[in-house]
């Protein structure tokens, strides 16, 4: 809701009068931003693997292999940039134009908790329920092309790419069997961590409010490559018979974002 107020306020722009369009003209030079939103992740695959030690040997071990895919998950974020940008690309008599930037941008995605219902291997198992409450804080070099048209000289259309890394923080996960009520497979450490590639795509619309500062609203897509966390061996004396460390593989992550912004130019 509050993108599309903010598209609706860009749009408003467009009919601005030509004395605000020439004081609103920037020339090149560096600039910050800062920006939040809301946004989906997409379902994800997720394997589980370990063994438990049959007593009352240590090396009598029955593998165990869970696997199968995470629910969506809403998700918050915010962020910030820095920039610069140089004269548009483009003949001095065409309203058309092409203003290139490049940015260092980090981004946080607040905490959200995928759950992954996975089938276990052996059958007799039933269903495994993995959750991993994770925030991720992302990294990014982004080249981005803001293009001038003869329709407005306030509201520009602009698009994006970027590359960078991922850095992924779960706490407090948990892999839990109907069938053994009351039991964190992960008790004895459900806390791991992970670094990986992102990729980032972005569209958008930024009008100019005045010669230093404009509003934006666009969508991103992020994608993160998969990784892989070891988790605490289960871990209930007289329970639950104990186990090896567990092994958890997330597959690629895949985010819709949607955010709203305010860049200042120098």
């Amino acid at each position: 809701m509050t993108t599309r107020f903010a598209l609706c306020g860009l749009l408003c722009f467009a009919g601005a009068n030509g004395a605000l369009a020439e004081s609103a003209a920037t020339g090149p030079g560096p600039y910050v931003g800062l920006f939040g939103g809301a946004g989906s992740a997409i379902s994800a695959n997720l394997e589980q693997k370990g063994a438990v030690i049959l007593n009352p040997s240590p090396t009598r071990l029955l593998p165990i292999k869970a696997s199968g895919a995470t629910g969506g998950a809403h998700v918050s974020f915010g962020g910030a940039q820095v920039g610069y940008s140089w004269d548009r690309w483009g003949s001095a008599q065409s309203k058309w134009g092409l203003k290139p930037a490049v940015e260092l941008e980090g981004i946080y995605l607040g905490k959200h908790a995928p759950t992954g219902e996975m089938p276990v291997m052996p059958r007799a198992l039933g269903m495994q329920y993995v959750t991993i409450p994770m925030t991720t804080g992302v990294l990014l070099a982004n080249a981005v092309f803001t293009m001038q048209t003869p329709y407005s000289d306030t509201v520009f259309p602009y698009l994006g790419v970027g590359a960078g890394i991922a850095s992924i923080s779960i706490k407090g996960s948990d892999s839990a069997n109907p069938s053994e009520p009351g039991i964190n497979h992960f008790n004895s450490d459900p806390d791991a961590s992970a670094s990986a590639f992102a990729l980032q795509l972005k569209a958008g619309l930024k009008a100019q409010m005045n010669k230093h500062l404009s509003l934006f609203a666009e969508y991103r897509y992020l994608s993160i490559n998969s990784t892989n966390y070891t988790f605490g061996a289960t871990d209930y004396p007289g329970v639950h018979l104990p186990t090896k460390p567990w092994n958890v593989s997330l597959g690629r992550q895949h985010y819709n974002l949607f955010a709203v912004g305010l860049q200042y130019a120098f």
